[in-house]
């Protein structure tokens, strides 16, 4: 793990009600970041997601685990592992 790009802005945020230290980010480019650990640290979470970014992400409140992602084209991806691996 390591740390945000420099002057990455984030478009969207979120947190794991399950694991308050887990968190997500969209940065302002697409790309999404996980952090354990309260934001001290973070690293990619794109494996499988395409070229071009996320538009949007959002967590299964039900099972944290469970993401979904957006690309600008619409097309949806989901990850059941906590943003380790995306699928269409």
């Amino acid at each position: 793990m390591g740390r945000l790009p420099a002057e990455t802005g984030v478009r969207t945020l979120l947190i794991d009600p399950g694991q308050a230290k887990r968190v997500y980010v969209v940065s302002e480019g697409g790309a999404v970041y996980r952090s354990d650990d309260s934001g001290e640290s973070w690293a990619p979470a794109t494996q499988g997601l395409p070229e071009g970014g996320v538009e949007a992400l959002a967590l299964d409140p039900r099972l944290p685990q469970r993401l979904y992602a957006t690309t600008p084209a619409g097309v949806v991806y989901v990850s059941e592992d906590g943003a380790g691996s995306w699928r269409r």
